[in-house]
């Protein structure tokens, strides 16, 4: 799911680095700034960032452009809050670009598609969730981390798939036999890594989890 450089014309790499700039800064405004001032807090997040990171090194991959890996975006935004998700993607983002052959040209556009598009899905279904489904812990650990994670990154690899396509880097048929293919393996997959790591959170270390409350899930 990570577009090298040279795939893309100029002025997708332009609007990416718009459009994530602009909401970088919305994050950095909007970010609850007072759950992450503990000692505790911050060292859950840096090894989160860390244990996210190493996840990435696990990587399968068809040729430049097709590459596939597990995101744990979910795992993150329902830990975090989409900001704190967010400011964790970036990092994680520039490890693997260092690490890769993609190219710190395409950075923005990669972070776009592998960071933001599953935490913003992820944060807007909680939301939805929230609002007009009764408050059960079921529901939180079936839709928001298990369904939210498939979904998420089906949402990813089909855009980065549709861009190339439409860059014309990639024709139909290939994206469609070497990589479409494979994306309901890896939403099974990525959705029983952030599902399976929410139901431990939640039972035993709820304190980690911002988006977890007591008072709605368990005693009402």
């Amino acid at each position: 799911m990570d577009i090298p450089a040279d795939f893309m014309p100029e002025i997708y790499l332009w609007v990416s680095t718009i459009l994530f700039v602009l909401l970088i800064g919305l994050a950095v405004l909007t970010a609850p700034w007072s759950k992450v001032r503990d000692n505790e807090a911050q060292h859950v997040y840096l090894g989160a960032v860390v244990a996210v990171s190493l996840l990435w090194m696990l990587r399968g991959g068809i040729q430049p452009g097709l590459g596939f890996h597990m995101l744990g975006m979910t795992a993150l935004c329902l830990m975090f809050e989409w900001q704190f998700a967010l400011f964790a993607a970036a990092i994680i983002v520039a490890l693997n670009t260092w690490q890769g052959d993609a190219g710190w040209n395409s950075y923005f556009l990669n972070t776009l598609l592998t960071g933001a598009i599953p935490v913003l899905f992820t944060r807007v279904l909680l939301y939805l969730c929230q609002r007009t489904l009764p408050h059960n812990y079921f529901i939180y650990i079936f839709i928001n981390a298990f369904l939210a994670g498939a979904i998420s990154i089906l949402l990813a690899g089909t855009a980065s798939a549709w861009l190339q396509h439409l860059a014309a880097v990639q024709s139909a048929d290939q994206l469609v036999d070497s990589f479409l293919w494979i994306l309901p393996l890896l939403m099974f997959g990525e959705g029983f890594l952030n599902g399976g790591a929410m139901t431990l959170l939640v039972i035993y270390r709820p304190h980690w989890v911002a988006t977890f409350h007591d008072r709605w899930y368990l005693k009402n």
